[in-house]
């Protein structure tokens, strides 16, 4: 009884924690979807044109959506080229169990000849004794019954052959779908990186376009300090001043005790991708290559997972006492808002998205309270 209601109890806690974290989680996307509209309407109202982040955000979305579209095709198409080996093999077994039932199906037609249309009366009128008579009836009975459990085998065998025919050719058919499909998406997709070099090349070499692009990466960095000011001034109204961060397996070296807080591991937090780091103020950028796995300096919640004009694809985690970390230009994210994130946990994997400099790598920041602060002092290294 004890038992029960320590785990109806302990039940009963896991679901209202359940349920917190699920308005929480309501409230962060309402929140996050209001402040992108503001940003929106704000660009909107200076009169922005059709400017070179979005051309190229625009871009970037298309080869994202395109490379998705593509992994689902090709995951597809490995799923037919399985099943194609498996259906051809279970139409072989069909053929060769229909020709041993066409064997069989025509000795017992043989024997039935032989005994004749009047097979079953001779055998009742057998001048042999009752006895034999009975025997007689039994043994022709059988026979009867094997050769209709032939026939019947026979049709079953002969419907799942046709279905199995149907199949592969359905198969072939879709195979040769996906085909098609996989080659036409290849040729969009290099078509819009062709256009995406091009507009880099330019934005690079054309003075004038080279002065819009310097112009926009700073409007951007506004953008985005704004879009956090914001943000983190919603989100630490109610966070006590001792928080605690999420709980999980790997979060703290000793198991049983509560996980340090960020502050206490300022200065011997791990980077974020392996390598050394170059200064790109208010942040740090590190120079790896496209799909290096990014992973969280410290435990925290993910309260930003979508695309920012000039910084592509950005992740934003919140860790706690105020701090937040960002992680800008990823070529995939692993993670959804709302979510919660161990320490060294694989976030992300860099990329190239959202930077008018075309170079893969991981563009890292830190702000406490929504306001910037330098990253190299919280790392472990120098860089």
């Amino acid at each position: 009884m004890l038992w029960s209601l320590s785990a109806w109890g302990a039940s009963e806690i896991d679901n209202q924690e359940h349920v917190t974290l699920e308005r929480g989680r309501m409230q962060l996307n309402r929140t996050v979807r209001e402040l992108v509209r503001e940003q929106q309407a704000l660009g909107q109202a200076k009169g922005e044109t059709l400017s070179l982040l979005e051309e190229l955000e625009q871009l970037d979305r298309s080869l994202t959506d395109g490379e998705r579209r593509q992994t689902e095709l090709l995951a597809r198409q490995g799923e037919a080229l399985r099943l194609q080996p498996e259906i051809e093999a279970r139409i072989q077994a069909n053929r060769e169990q229909l020709a041993k039932q066409r064997e069989r199906l025509g000795r017992h037609l043989r024997l039935m000849y032989v005994l004749g249309g009047q097979g079953m009366a001779r055998t009742l009128l057998s001048e042999q004794g009752l006895a034999m008579g009975r025997r007689g009836v039994v043994y022709y009975s059988r026979l009867i019954q094997a050769r209709n459990q032939e026939f019947t085998e026979f049709r079953i065998v002969t419907a799942r052959l046709r279905n199995d025919i149907a199949k592969g050719r359905e198969l072939a058919v879709t195979l040769e779908s996906l085909t098609a499909n996989l080659t036409e998406e290849q040729k969009i997709r290099q078509v819009e990186r062709a256009k995406r070099t091009d507009l880099l090349r330019r934005a690079r070499e054309e003075e004038q376009l080279h002065q819009r692009k310097v112009e926009e990466l700073t409007q951007a960095k506004q953008h985005l300090s704004s879009f956090l000011e914001r943000l983190s001034g919603y989100l630490d109204v109610a966070e006590p001043e001792t928080p605690e961060l999420p709980a999980r397996a790997g979060n703290s070296g000793n198991s049983g005790l509560p996980p340090e807080r960020i502050k206490e591991r300022r200065g011997h937090l791990p980077n974020p991708v392996p390598g050394k780091w170059e200064k790109r103020p208010p942040g740090l950028f590190y120079r790896v290559a496209a799909n290096t796995p990014v992973t969280a300096i410290h435990a925290g919640d993910v309260v930003y997972a979508d695309w920012f004009r000039g910084y592509g694809l950005l992740l934003i985690i919140k860790h706690g006492e105020h701090v937040y970390s960002l992680y800008g230009h990823n070529h995939r994210i692993r993670v959804a808002q709302g979510d919660r994130v161990r320490a060294g946990e694989t976030i992300a994997e860099s990329g190239d998205t959202g930077s008018l400099d075309g170079v893969p790598g991981l563009y890292f920041e830190m702000r406490v309270q929504g306001k910037t602060i330098n990253p190299a002092g919280w790392l472990a290294g120098t860089g």
